[in-house]
């Protein structure tokens, strides 16, 4: 009988310690990551790290100033507009020239030579000219005719002094810049306003071959480009489609948008509403990161890989602290291991069929 409690007590350690390598779970244990292939760094989060890694990210995150080549001069006559050009000459006997219906009124497109055509006149150079000026050519041609003519040119449609906001906002189309007064903002507004939040809104502004992108938050806190709109910039206002991925022991998993200019790690796990606690490993965070291998010599000397893993125990009361200053980018992957006791509850569930935690022994493993 003895031998046979034996023989069942081997088997039963067998099949726990096979079980333990083939239990299912929702990722690599601490152990497994603890290993650290070549392929990746394993680097642990403390004051002096965190710091390291905040500068850092810092300083790549300064974005240079908005330097956008010089735009074109406003109120100038462009191809594509509508001028109304009125000529009348002076009235001999006096009369208010308000009820004198005589003169000529013709409405003209510029063409895409950049002329247009005026009665008794001829074609003659709009592009690039001033309403103004207009006048005073149009007066120059008659000046044999018509000593004392008077002209009056009015742009009726105004294509060369628009800015065109495209995109993710309520009213795109094209919206006149006024000089010294027309900023971002005000276009903007004009437009409608994005239908995403400022800082999921990109906005990027086009001149010539050249363009710049922000978040609408930061040209908000800039007050960039607030009078620096030139005509024929293009705006585009698209959403910014970031994201950070959660997995493991977390009471939300999946893919979170990355919604704000700046999220640190304590921002982050509140979004995925903490560890499981049933299941999670508080000292068993890991973060994984792509990152520039300059940072992971600064950190880990001798090593420069660019793939890390950093790991934060949240058993320390100090972890909390570092999760507020830790910043978390677009892209990094957010995982939780599994405690040491929840696995040893399933090796249990699969020997015993018991599957509450509570009839584990209180010593297998965990730091309780």
């Amino acid at each position: 009988m003895s031998l046979s409690r034996n023989l069942l007590g081997t088997a039963a350690i067998g099949l726990a310690l096979a079980a333990c390598s083939t239990v299912p779970g929702s990722g690599p244990r601490t152990s497994d990551i603890e290993r650290a292939s070549p392929n990746y760094t394993l680097v642990d989060l403390n004051a002096d790290s965190d710091r390291i890694i905040s500068d850092f990210v810092a300083r790549q995150r300064v974005e240079p100033s908005i330097v956008l080549p010089p735009g074109r001069a406003n109120g100038l006559i462009g191809a594509g507009d509508l001028l109304h050009i009125a000529i009348w000459e002076p009235n001999p006997n006096g009369t208010s020239l308000t009820t004198d219906k005589s003169g000529i009124e013709t409405t003209t497109r510029v063409a895409v030579d950049g002329t247009i055509g005026v009665p008794y006149v001829g074609r003659l150079r709009a592009a690039g000219h001033t309403p103004a000026q207009i006048e005073q050519d149009v007066g120059a041609r008659l000046a044999s005719e018509v000593p004392d003519a008077q002209v009056s040119t009015l742009v009726t449609d105004d294509l060369t002094n628009d800015v065109i906001v495209q995109g993710d906002v309520a009213k795109p189309g094209r919206y006149p810049v006024v000089p010294n007064s027309s900023g971002l903002l005000d276009i903007l507004a004009m437009a409608g306003g994005p239908h995403t939040p400022d800082h999921q809104a990109l906005v990027r502004i086009t001149r010539g071959g050249s363009s710049v992108t922000r978040t609408l938050s930061e040209l908000e806190n800039s007050r960039a480009l607030e009078k620096d709109l030139a005509p024929g910039d293009r705006i585009l206002v698209e959403p910014r489609q970031s994201y950070f991925y959660a997995f493991g022991e977390v009471n939300h998993p999946g893919e979170q948008i990355y919604d704000a200019d700046k999220m640190t790690l304590a921002h982050t796990l509140a979004r995925i509403e903490g560890l499981s606690d049933n299941h999670a490993d508080p000292a068993a965070v890991f973060i994984y990161r792509h990152q520039a291998a300059e940072l992971t010599s600064q950190l880990a000397p001798g090593h420069d890989s660019t793939q890390v893993i950093y790991r934060l125990n949240l058993r320390d009361p100090a972890g909390f602290f570092v999760s507020q200053r830790f910043p978390v980018l677009p892209d990094d992957l957010i995982y939780v291991s599994e405690s040491p006791i929840s696995e040893a509850a399933k090796v249990f569930q699969i020997i015993t069929g018991v599957s509450a935690v509570g009839g584990i022994p209180r010593n297998l493993g965990a730091n309780y």
